[in-house]
């Protein structure tokens, strides 16, 4: 396992900060068993960044059993363990491809929350019904729905379709958010799944909401 001891200060700082988000993750339900999955870029390394083992419940996730994750192969590299070993690939593909394509940004959240999903398959995707979703629409992409896994390129056309913005939604699929630092991502990730939810609980009430004026964003 990777400890303090066997890593430089800023990757440690970095695998800290990372093993924090799985367990705000934990604490916010935004889990989805194992399925969903954050990220981060080792600090000075240009071949790897940090990723959770599949097989792993998010409470079970410390800085030190996080995996280093090679950008080219996708394999885990060097600091293999007795605990966490499976990697997952769809998550090596959305996490690499929006890594390399933002070199500015060093945290990657992708979620399958109930809101978030329901969310994204809106025709209309995310309104301006509440301030949570005014935090965010001003950053907001789409992408469409695709197997990771088996589309050719589909790290890169997550991040094309990401472009500048901190937020996405991944039609029929979830929520995806970036930020330059964990701070940052979590309360990107936060205000977005914040506005789904409410989102989803005023169209349950109303055909008719009231929406926020472009002026008063």
């Amino acid at each position: 396992m990777t400890s303090a001891l066997d890593c430089c200060p800023e990757e440690w700082r970095t695998r800290i900060d990372l093993s924090a988000l799985y367990r705000l993750a934990v604490h916010f339900g935004w889990t989805d068993l194992t399925s969903t999955h954050i990220s981060a870029r080792i600090p000075g390394n240009r071949n790897h960044y940090l990723l959770n083992s599949y097989d792993l419940m998010f409470n079970e996730i410390t800085a030190s059993n996080l995996r280093t994750m090679s950008f080219t192969t996708g394999a885990a590299v060097s600091d293999t363990s007795t605990t966490g070993n499976i990697v997952n690939l769809a998550g090596h593909i959305i996490h690499s491809g929006i890594l390399r394509g933002r070199p500015e940004i060093n945290y990657v959240i992708h979620s399958h929350t109930r809101a978030g999903v329901a969310v994204s398959a809106m025709p209309n995707g995310l309104r301006p019904l509440s301030q949570h979703a005014g935090f965010v629409l001003g950053t907001l992409s789409s992408h469409p729905y695709q197997d990771s896994t088996v589309v050719a390129d589909e790290g890169s056309m997550l991040c094309a379709d990401l472009n500048q913005n901190f937020a996405m939604l991944l039609q029929n699929h979830g929520l995806l958010v970036v930020g330059r630092t964990a701070a940052e991502a979590f309360i990107y990730h936060y205000y977005l799944e914040m506005a789904c939810k409410i989102q989803v609980d005023i169209l349950s009430g109303t055909d008719n909401p009231i929406e926020i004026q472009d002026d008063a964003m």
